[in-house]
């Protein structure tokens, strides 16, 4: 009889899990991208060093587990994996190396019963609004942000997220005391209001700064005004920024888009403000889409103790593959046109112009589309200087000036092989002009360019 009972509570025990997990709807989405790049001078722009082999293979692969349990309830698990083919043991022969899966995603979401308010907590993507991505913040982070419609034109969102945190609670000796060190941490407010044939999204953000709390990584990542104000501060350091995203459909199928950004940044020794602007005119037929743009944005100052740079601090502009790094490819690869040129790729310092062809379409399952973009500095050039390192590359700072300049094509042709799988063709020529890197080296930047042929599939 125990015996039984026993077997009878185990099977009851498996059932409830079996019930349990059937409650829970699976769904799995994500992309992977393969490819091959033939380049020259890619990112040194310097035909006198040698580029090794001029070619490799690169994949990423995102999956996104939704854990879904209603509409009003969901987890969300996000997972990342680069490989460079031959490099590392996960790429290599083998393929079996440890520590190349990133979670890049980790998040709950849920509606509050009987309401419109949406929360999302845990690592998720957070982006302010933005035409060609937000120069100030738009990135994958630790965040909380919380949603809601309020009527049919207007809605609110708040977000807090934290970019370090170096505090332990407590010592790992018996009695030790934890140390409270500095963080970074960002708060946000939008308010999107939605009107027939038009809509502006206006917002706010401040971040503050503990005093030695930026980490290197972050200082490569942001702005030079960024890297200068957080990594001068003796002290904590404040960032602010006001701005609005605007679209105007009213004359569909000619439609107009446009971002207005003011910020500052206060530290002890270093201030910097500066505004950044976009505006994009797109026009579509039945063949093609197209439109003008341009972004103007602020630039350093001359004075060693402040700039008139947008602070930014994890950006998501992007115009091109060497002006931003927007490609047809996820990749590992951020702006091509960074290193050796002072070009940041948070758009800040730059003046741009350019005109995208889009969607052209003659034969079915075939598609192109052609990029051509010119852009100056504005920084002032007495801001600027740099040095050589002992092999002859450019160390300091180094900023896109007014005498500056670089302009860029970029065409991608695609064809839809299955619904959800595109073989992909890049070709990209970049060519610019830096009065501070030909001061310093005695030549002028060589020509850059790629190619690359690939697939992408998105399930």
């Amino acid at each position: 009889m125990k015996r039984f009972a026993l077997v009878a509570l185990v099977a009851a025990l498996l059932f409830s899990v079996v019930s349990s997990a059937s409650a829970t709807e699976l769904k799995v989405r994500g992309n992977i991208d393969m490819y091959g790049m033939w380049s020259a001078n890619l990112v040194d722009h310097d035909s006198d060093v040698k580029d090794g082999d001029n070619y490799f293979t690169n994949q990423r692969m995102r999956t996104y587990f939704d854990y879904v349990a209603n509409e009003n309830l969901k987890a969300v698990l996000g997972l990342e994996i680069d490989n460079n083919w031959g490099q590392g043991t996960s790429a290599d022969w083998g393929t079996d190396g440890k520590g190349n899966i990133e979670v890049k995603h980790a998040y709950l979401d849920f509606t509050i019963p009987d309401t419109t308010v949406n929360v999302k907590g845990g690592l998720q993507y957070v982006a302010l609004p933005s035409v060609f991505g937000n120069p100030v913040f738009e990135d994958d982070a630790a965040a909380i942000t919380v949603g809601a419609q309020i009527n049919d034109m207007f809605g609110m969102t708040v977000g807090y997220s934290r970019g370090a945190d170096k505090t332990t609670n407590v010592d790992n000796k018996l009695l030790g005391d934890g140390a409270d060190n500095d963080n970074i941490d960002m708060a946000f407010i939008a308010a999107p209001v939605t009107l027939d044939g038009f809509s502006i999204a206006p917002y706010f953000a401040y971040a503050w700064v503990g005093d030695n709390a930026y980490t290197t990584d972050q200082q490569q990542a942001s702005s030079y005004a960024a890297g200068d104000l957080l990594t001068n501060a003796d002290g904590d350091a404040t960032i602010w920024v006001a701005g609005a995203n605007a679209e105007l459909t009213m004359f569909d199928p000619l439609t107009f888009a446009a971002d207005l950004i003011y910020g500052a940044g206060n530290a002890d020794d270093y201030d910097t403000k500066g505004w950044y602007a976009a505006l994009a005119a797109s026009y579509k037929m039945d063949f093609m889409t197209a439109t003008l743009f341009t972004t103007y944005a602020t630039g350093a100052d001359e004075e060693a103790d402040q700039d008139d740079y947008l602070p930014t601090l994890a950006e998501g502009w992007g115009l091109t593959p060497y002006v931003g790094g927007v490609r047809a490819f996820s990749t590992s690869y951020d702006s091509f046109g960074t290193d050796a040129l002072g070009v940041g790729s948070d758009g800040t310092g730059l003046w741009t112009v350019g005109v995208v062809l889009d969607k052209i379409s003659f034969v079915e399952k075939l598609s192109h589309k052609l990029v051509i973009a010119y852009a100056k500095g504005t920084a002032d050039e007495d801001a600027a200087f740099a040095t050589l390192n002992a092999d002859g590359s450019v160390k300091d700072r180094l900023a896109f000036t007014e005498e500056d300049s670089l302009w860029e094509v970029y065409v991608v042709n695609k064809y839809m092989i299955y619904e959800n799988l595109a073989a992909i063709n890049e070709l990209s020529y970049f060519k610019a002009s830096s009065e501070l890197y030909e001061d310093a080296t005695g030549d002028d930047l060589d020509a850059s360019y790629f190619a690359t042929i690939g697939f992408q599939y998105k399930f």
